[in-house]
């Protein structure tokens, strides 16, 4: 399941460029909120998906939001961190999560999923490389 990929290549730990290239790749619209400390490139795509990245100032992914019908798909854009996810869920879970909350608290990760078979939502973030000042809350 978390070897599920739509084709995106914008990640958590990516680059503010990778995210314009999904925009492109994905066919979605985007758009840009500039906050105080970061910015949050929001994709709507056309299978009806929407992806938050929320860019630093430094030009990097530092969380992620994902609402749509597949856990593959959002847990696509963990990039460098989707195999701590998935060894964590193997785990604790036997590696299925087939729906329901799932929150895992791990090192320079936190990562938390809901949902089930065609509405779900993930939300993951690096503590280390949140904006001073900004919220957890702000990152959904």
């Amino acid at each position: 399941m978390l070897a599920l990929c739509f084709g995106a290549q914008a990640e958590l730990g990516g680059t503010e460029t990778s995210v314009q290239a999904d925009q492109q790749r994905l066919n979605g619209t985007r758009n840009v909120s500039q906050m105080p400390a970061y910015a949050v490139h929001e994709i709507h795509t056309q299978n009806n998906s929407v992806i938050r990245e929320f860019v630093g100032s430094d030009g990097k992914v530092f969380a992620v939001a994902y609402r749509g019908e597949t856990l593959g798909d959002g847990n696509a854009l963990l990039g460098s961190y989707r195999n701590q996810v998935a060894q964590a869920l193997m785990a604790s879970r036997g590696g299925k999560h087939r729906g329901g909350p799932v929150s895992l608290q791990l090192p320079g990760l936190m990562y938390e999923a809901t949902g089930h078979m065609r509405a779900y939502v993930i939300h993951a973030y690096v503590p280390a490389s949140i904006p001073r000042g900004v919220r957890v809350e702000e990152l959904r």
